[in-house]
């Protein structure tokens, strides 16, 4: 985690971006909290949401990498920060390759490598209950379906063919 002061400078750069974008090209800017970053955790999230104005910067709500990071449940943040997510990304995560990796204290990049992010339904989010928040929310915005791999990893085309059937399964 970043120390308070270096938190309140990433902080400020982001709202100086995203502000310019906005001035530049009337679009909203959102932050995409990610694993092996500075903004991975629940908490390394609510310090950048405490310290950013909520007109100018956004949060692209990754579920795979909120579980990732320590979140027990991406309803938990969809719900005390609703107005704040303007962007989803749905990817699945693996609860027995964490553990895996935990043990063997494996980096970012050797998780994704053994499969921390698999095909929708696998792991576990909840994309039924979160699909049915953003529906009673109204949510208008993207929701990308995302599943992070490395090169030669796995059979994209089938990976893409598999999270469709799965979407289907819960009314998307």
């Amino acid at each position: 985690s970043l120390p308070a002061a270096r938190m309140k400078t990433f902080a400020a750069g982001a709202e100086k971006v995203a502000k310019a974008v906005k001035d530049k090209y009337g679009m909203r800017t959102v932050f995409h909290h990610h694993c092996a970053g500075y903004i991975e955790t629940p908490q390394e999230i609510e310090d950048l949401l405490a310290a950013t104005d909520p007109g100018l910067l956004g949060l692209c709500l990754d579920t795979g990498h909120y579980l990732f990071g320590g979140g027990k449940d991406p309803l938990d943040v969809l719900k005390k920060h609703y107005d704040r997510i303007w962007h989803v990304h749905f990817k699945d995560f693996s609860p027995a390759v964490a553990k895996k990796a935990a043990a063997g204290n494996w980096d970012y990049f050797e998780s994704v490598k053994n499969g921390i992010f698999c095909e929708l339904g696998k792991g576990a989010v909840d994309f039924q209950a979160v699909k049915d928040f953003l529906a009673e929310k109204n949510y208008g915005g993207w929701i990308v379906v995302e599943q992070d791999v490395l090169p030669g990893m796995g059979n994209p085309k089938q990976c893409a063919q598999h999270n469709r059937e799965y979407l289907k399964t819960i009314g998307i």
